[in-house]
This record gives structure tokens, C-alpha cells and sequence, in this order.
């Protein structure tokens, strides 16, 4: 196990655990549970059995009462609805500002719990415990709680930064094939938009990771965690710049999931926002067709199914883009690439090259 600490800029101090087959997380970071009075552990309905046990080895029972909530699976957890419930079984059970909540799972789960965690009493501690690999790379990480709005994704949220986040690579031994793939597309971001060191791990680990090698997954996850974590810390609310470039193939990404009724999944619709991000670079000029085919190659190696859910409407794509949060007012707004680790945002841009990135996107 790998302990991180990353700064923020006004003093707080993010911690992180790292690695595989951790056990007991409050006999190493011990002051952070002796101040907690109660804990709950939330977790979705959906969650395996082994989950439940892996989850319960990290954080045994003790003399602290322990509590469970339960939400329902995937992006059904990620509402007001949802959020309201929660509090109100914190607030049923006793739960103060000294309580700690778990969330254990995927990112709906953290996104969800972290959320509820910003506004009950006006915040208290909880811990991020991604329990995926899309989650333990980037969901589950950087303190963005959100649930979703009609049919749109995030939109409304807080910055409330976990006491602690645990990736335990464990987790990630019963993932279906599918789940490796999905949770891929934000893998080949990392590939695409890191340093040079990041971006050749990702590369060499790429096909053995999607194949469930369990060294190649926690060096991966560990490696991705960090970096991830160190721009969270230097831009905390996605204000200053770096932070920023973390939303590579997320806006359009975003918008084909709202496009196919939440069916496809987050992953691989990142991934074929990538694509898509991939190509509007090479129609405005910011990429040339040699270094396109070389970074695409990285999209082409996840063996991406077809996206038969996603509504072919580039009407109601402009749309969803324009409403996009980050936006900042513009008519629309992506991050767009020149070259491994170049990114560009790029604001208002035409329907041409963007109908053609949609539609070579979808393919």
C-alpha cells in the first residue's frame, strides 16, 4: 500500500491509499476514526456479495456503531431524491458533524455519498472507496460530488474533498471483461493527456489491464490515481487551468449517454468522446493525420461494441453541449488535442467539423 498526501492550496490535505489487498484502513490512519462516533457504509443494491466482504475487511467492525444504506444501481443513485434519503437515515440514526460515511463502490456511489456528505449539517467527513476500475481512476477521486439533472449529468454538485480515498485493486478481481473495457476509455485519457511517464505505462500496460493482469491493473490504477489527485490539488474547483484537462472526451462523452437514456456506459461513452474530441482536432487543423491515427489507435485498441443506443441527433447533441456545465457561456466548449499531453479548449466552434466528429464518433 502506497499513502499520499497532496496539499490543496488553502492548507487541506487530501489523503489517499493505493494499492492491492489492503486490510484494515482505521489502524492506519487512526485518528481519523477515533474522533468518528458512528459510521455508515453505503453501498448499491447492486454490489456483489464479495464486495461487501472485501469492503468489511478494510473497515471491520469495531466498538463505533456501524450503519448500512443501501442505493439503487448505477445512475438511479445519482438524484436529489436519492440525496434527501440519505440524509434523512443519517438524521434517523443520530448521525453529527464527529460521523463518518463510506461509500463503497462505483462512481454514481461516490458521487452520490460525497454529495450527501457536503450538505448534511453543512458537511461532514466520508471516505471515497472506489470499488471499480473506471471509479478508482477517476470517478471516485477529486472531491466532485454531483447528482443528475433532467437527463443531464452532474449538474447539480459541490466540492467536498474525501478525509481519505482507498483504491484497493482487490476490488477489480471479479470485474467483468466489459467493465475492464468501459472503465478503458478514461485509461486511454490518462494515455492522451499525461506526462510522458504516465502516458508510456498506459501504453505498455494497456491490453494486459483490459485483460484483468492484476499487477498491470494496480500499477495502472495507482499511477492514475496519483496524477489525478495531484491536478485535483492544484486546481480543486476546476478554475485555475490544470484541473481542466481531466474533462478530455467528457462533454461529448456526457452527451451521448444522455443521447441513449443512460444505456450506454460512462466508460465507453468517454471513449467515444474521445474519438470524437480526436477527430474535431483533426478538422480544425490542431492535429495532422499522422499523429490522429497514432493516438486513435489507443481508442481502436479497446474493441469498443457498437453504440446502437446512442439517438443519432445532432440537433439534440448541439443542444446538450451548449447546456453543458462547462460551457462557461460559450455556445460550446472541448478540449481538444495537438499531440501526446497538448491539449487546447476550444470554445464556440462550428456545426461542420462537429457533425463529423459526431458522426465518425458513433460509428
Amino acid at each position: 500500500m502506497k499513502i499520499f498526501n497532496f496539499t490543496i492550496k488553502n492548507s487541506r490535505t487530501m489523503k489517499a491509499a493505493l494499492g492491492r489487498g489492503m486490510a484494515d484502513i482505521p489502524a492506519e490512519f487512526p485518528a481519523l476514526f477515533k474522533a468518528a462516533d458512528k459510521l455508515c457504509l453505503v453501498t448499491g443494491t447492486d454490489a456483489p456479495s464479495s464486495l461487501r466482504a472485501r469492503a468489511l475487511e478494510l473497515f471491520p467492525e469495531r466498538k463505533t456503531p456501524h450503519f448500512y444504506f443501501w442505493l439503487p444501481p448505477s445512475e438511479k443513485a445519482k438524484t436529489l431524491e436519492q440525496a434527501g434519503k440519505l440524509c434523512s437515515f443519517l438524521f434517523d440514526k443520530g448521525f453529527s458533524r464527529n460521523s463518518l460515511i463510506l461509500a463503497a463502490g462505483g462512481g454514481a456511489v461516490t458521487d452520490l455519498t460525497g454529495f450527501a456528505a457536503s450538505i448534511y449539517m453543512r458537511g461532514i467527513n466520508w471516505i471515497s472507496v472506489p470499488t471499480t476500475f473506471l471509479a478508482q481512476i477517476d470517478a471516485g477521486l477529486g472531491g466532485k460530488t454531483a447528482v443528475n439533472l433532467g437527463g443531464a449529468k452532474n449538474i447539480a454538485g459541490t466540492f467536498h474533498q474525501p478525509a481519505l480515498a482507498v483504491c484497493d485493486t482487490a476490488f477489480l478481481d471479479s470485474l467483468p471483461h466489459a467493465e475492464l473495457r468501459s472503465g478503458g476509455g478514461e485509461l486511454v485519457k490518462y494515455a492522451l493527456i499525461g506526462p510522458g511517464e504516465l502516458s508510456r505505462l498506459v501504453k505498455k500496460n494497456l491490453s494486459k489491464t483490459l485483460a484483468g493482469d492484476k499487477a498491470a491493473l494496480t500499477a495502472c490504477v495507482s499511477a492514475c490515481a496519483a496524477y489525478k489527485l495531484k491536478l485535483a490539488a492544484k486546481d480543486e474547483r476546476d478554475e485555475a487551468g490544470p484541473r481542466e484537462a481531466l474533462n478530455f472526451g467528457h462533454t461529448a462523452g456526457h452527451a451521448f449517454e444522455a443521447l441513449s437514456g443512460g444505456r450506454l456506459p460512462h466508460g465507453e461513452a468517454v471513449a467515444r468522446g474521445i474519438r470524437f474530441a480526436l477527430i474535431a482536432s483533426r478538422e480544425t487543423g490542431l492535429l495532422n493525420r499522422e499523429t490522429f491515427a497514432r493516438l486513435d489507435a489507443l481508442v481502436t485498441a479497446l474493441r469498443l461494441p457498437p453504440a446502437a443506443a446512442v439517438r443519432r441527433d445532432f440537433r439534440k447533441f448541439l443542444g446538450l453541449v451548449s447546456r453543458d456545465k462547462k460551457a462557461r457561456g460559450a455556445e460550446n466548449r472541448f478540449m481538444l488535442i495537438e499531440g501526446f499531453g497538448r491539449l487546447r479548449a476550444v470554445e464556440n466552434l462550428k456545426p461542420a467539423p462537429l457533425k463529423k466528429a459526431f458522426e465518425g464518433a458513433l460509428k
